[in-house]
């Protein structure tokens, strides 16, 4: 509270950032614990890619080091990015193997995000825009849902609005330093999930015209080289393990094989509930079920062949499967068939979402403004710097084509997906205000007239 120095009556003071970002922060994680709590209960076991994160955490909690489990035996392992079950395995230290712990430490990840969004949405449209997309992530019910188990989303989505975040500063600020200090973080998220890894690259494609308007061609493409050094550095150490451990070269993970033949394969595209998505049901007990005869780089490449001779097949329909993948992208309701159950059977919500699709409500009412609010980034004077977004959204939409559309696909853009929301509301606030108020906006400029 302050006193207004001309009638000496007490006003309310404006609450200070950390005020605000801590409040958003409860509610961002007390909404997930709920969530978790509601849908997987405080006895929740593993399950599917959950469990190989948290079977990884284990064993690196016990000594064992990143390994998996066949027949008792533990074997050296890749098929897991690491940071994720590092992280875990640093809790189940601490408290043992309590899976439940693992969820509420997502939880704690997940609440972070949206306190990112606000500062990316603040770079690129005012801080007004950015608290208003924090807040509608902190309520997204994709982002609630994925905070309820142990999977690599959560994390990559943090960590990837981070290296956003610090890959701004640098393009609008240039320095060694904050170059550096974006590619470790583009690292980071790459050790998380490596659907990034050619991300950077986009970046620099963006960032090229702002660059330059403040450095020399020489130091711009020196600060460049600076950024994936500093991803280098932090990715590197683990691929050198790979190529010790495995005697292969793996980057960060053994699974795009898999993933590639788990989309693109004649058990989903001949069926149609099954088509443009993705089925495991091929590869793992065909390549990966006992006797394990091959290491991880093996199988992988296995699976690589089998993908790549369904496509060469198949060279006519792959217009129909990009289609079909970015159907499933984009699909406006919760994603079912073939995805099985992601709640106990006894969990409240159960009932619940049986009748209500909370996705279809949140996308009527959300992606239209977003649409809105990308029409007006990309007229706008500013329409190249606030076009970040887009890229990014044509990146994953990329590799949606080439691997299989599903909704896990799709949430690593929903943030982005808030941000445009929130530009577009806000314009939309701001014209109903004006046109309220019997004035006119001049585009172009910042005047606002009376008609």
């Amino acid at each position: 509270m302050r006193t207004t120095p001309d009638t000496g009556t007490i006003a309310s003071r404006p609450r200070p950032w950390a005020e605000r970002g801590l409040l958003l922060f409860a509610v961002a994680f007390g909404l997930r614990i709920a969530y978790a709590w509601a849908a997987i209960g405080p006895h929740a076991q593993p399950y599917g890619d959950a469990l190989e994160f948290d079977t990884v955490a284990w064993n690196l909690a016990r000594g064992f080091g990143f390994s998996l489990d066949a027949g008792g035996v533990h074997y050296p392992s890749a098929t897991s990015p690491p940071l994720l079950p590092w992280i875990t395995s640093l809790l189940y230290r601490a408290v043992g193997h309590r899976y439940v712990a693992a969820v509420l430490l997502q939880c704690v990840i997940g609440a972070i995000a949206p306190l990112l969004l606000a500062a990316f949405g603040a770079a690129m449209f005012g801080s007004g825009v950015g608290r208003l997309a924090a807040w509608l992530a902190a309520v997204h019910p994709l982002l609630l849902f994925m905070s309820g188990y142990l999977l690599t989303e959560t994390l990559f989505i943090t960590l990837l609005l981070l290296a956003l975040v610090l890959s701004v500063d640098w393009v609008k600020t240039p320095r060694a330093a904050r170059a550096i200090g974006a590619g470790i973080a583009w690292g980071l998220c790459n050790l998380a999930r490596p659907t990034a890894l050619l991300l950077p690259l986009v970046l620099f494609v963006w960032g090229w015209v702002p660059l330059g308007l403040s450095l020399a061609p020489r130091e711009r493409m020196r600060q460049m080289v600076m950024l994936l050094a500093g991803m280098a550095i932090v990715i590197g150490p683990w691929t050198v393990r790979n190529a010790v451990v495995l005697h292969a070269f793996v980057p960060v993970a053994a699974r795009s094989g898999g993933a590639l033949l788990a989309g693109n394969n004649a058990v989903v595209w001949n069926d149609p509930v099954k088509r443009g998505g993705a089925t495991d049901d091929l590869w793992v007990p065909e390549i990966l079920g006992p006797p394990r005869r091959l290491t991880e780089p093996q199988l992988q490449a296995l699976a690589h062949e089998r993908a790549f001779a369904f496509l060469r097949e198949h060279v006519a329909d792959w217009p129909a499967m990009a289609l079909a993948k970015l159907k499933r992208f984009w699909r406006l309701s919760s994603e079912g068939g073939g995805t099985g159950t992601w709640q106990r059977p006894d969990s409240p919500l159960a009932p619940l979402l049986a009748r209500f699709d909370p996705l279809l409500v949140w996308s009527a009412a959300i992606l239209p403004f977003a649409l809105w609010g990308l029409i007006v980034a990309l007229a706008g004077p500013r329409r190249w710097f606030q076009s970040l977004g887009l890229w990014v959204i044509a990146y994953f939409m990329l590799i949606t084509v080439v691997y299989f559309g599903s909704l896990r696909m799709r949430i690593p853009i929903e943030p982005l997906v808030v941000l445009f929301a929130a530009a577009g509301l806000d314009d939309a606030r701001r014209r109903w205000r004006t046109r309220a108020r019997g004035m006119a906006v001049v585009r172009g400029g910042k005047q606002t007239v009376a008609r």
